[in-house]
């Protein structure tokens, strides 16, 4: 069963999250032909003041 989690900041829209757990779900079931029901994907939202790309907070950038 595989498990995929995504972590990002916050900020996109239901129904783009929607879509790439969709196109993610599919990629993994194709590729390792196995039902698309065995696949989870989780998605963690990250506040951007608690994510540092290059040494700068990104709620600063």
């Amino acid at each position: 069963m595989p498990v995929v989690t995504i972590q990002m900041a916050e900020g996109r829209s239901l129904d783009q999250k929607r879509k790439v757990a969709q196109d993610i779900t599919h990629s993994i079931a194709e590729n390792f032909h196995i039902d698309p029901g065995m696949i989870t994907v989780m998605i963690q939202e990250l506040k951007k003041e608690n994510i540092a790309k290059s040494g700068v907070l990104l709620s600063e950038s």
